[in-house]
């Protein structure tokens, strides 16, 4: 896999994560079955790339992890709030 497809992958998990951190903030129950290990395949893949082109995804990777940190959150929340009810 090329870097052009890691790049690809990533930012269509990114607009899925965005997409899911919509739905928990706006109190919808997600199902993110199968999210940690597609997270973990693309770090996999991010790592046997070249060094020259694993450089060139550190931005969308820094997007994605704080993105992950942001629906952490959000979850942790939105827990919270079940709790109160």
């Amino acid at each position: 896999m090329n870097a052009a497809d890691i790049r690809k992958k990533m930012e269509d998990l990114k607009d899925y994560i965005d997409n899911v951190l919509t739905s928990v903030r706006d109190g919808k129950m997600v199902n993110l079955v199968g999210l940690d290990k597609n997270v973990a395949m693309l770090c996999n893949q991010a790592l046997s790339l070249p060094p020259e082109d694993a450089r060139d995804l550190q931005p969308l990777m820094a997007a994605l992890i704080s993105d992950l940190e942001q629906l952490g959150a959000a979850l942790k929340d939105f827990k919270e709030g079940i709790k109160k009810q």
